[in-house]
């Protein structure tokens, strides 16, 4: 059986709660393990922040799609905006064997999403970032 959910949402924080909510009410109307409904919220947490803060340089409402599709055991996650070129799994994996105070601030997030799901690709077409993740269940 296959069931999917699309979010279309505005580039605001406040948008964040929202699509956390649809989130959890879908992955566990489709009995979703808390792992995987906790680690797909802190993907779209951590993805849409970023877009938020760092991908448009006006104050005009831009919409962030936010789709999820289960399949055959396996949760795609699909984040797209239409901000700056960006490619989160470009950047490079946080030393974490450094204590906190010797660290540069920032790269957590993305190392949390890089380990918390299976496989995390980018993708730029058509002036639209895209990020996929997928979880297996």
């Amino acid at each position: 059986m296959a069931s999917d959910l699309t979010l279309r949402i505005p580039n605001t924080f406040d948008a964040l709660t929202t699509a956390a909510e649809e989130t959890t009410q879908f992955l566990e109307e489709n009995s979703a393990p808390a792992d995987a409904v906790f680690a797909t919220n802190l993907a779209i947490e951590e993805l849409v922040t970023n877009i938020v803060k760092y991908g448009y340089d006006d104050t005009d409402t831009h919409e962030i799609l936010i789709e999820l599709a289960i399949s055959d055991g396996l949760l795609r996650i699909t984040i797209s905006d239409d901000g700056h070129e960006f490619n989160p799994f470009d950047q490079p994996e946080p030393d974490t064997s450094l204590p906190a105070e010797d660290r540069p601030i920032g790269g957590l997030g993305i190392h949390f999403v890089r380990n918390l799901l299976d496989d995390c690709a980018y993708c730029r077409n058509e002036g639209r970032n895209t990020v996929t993740l997928t979880k297996k269940l």
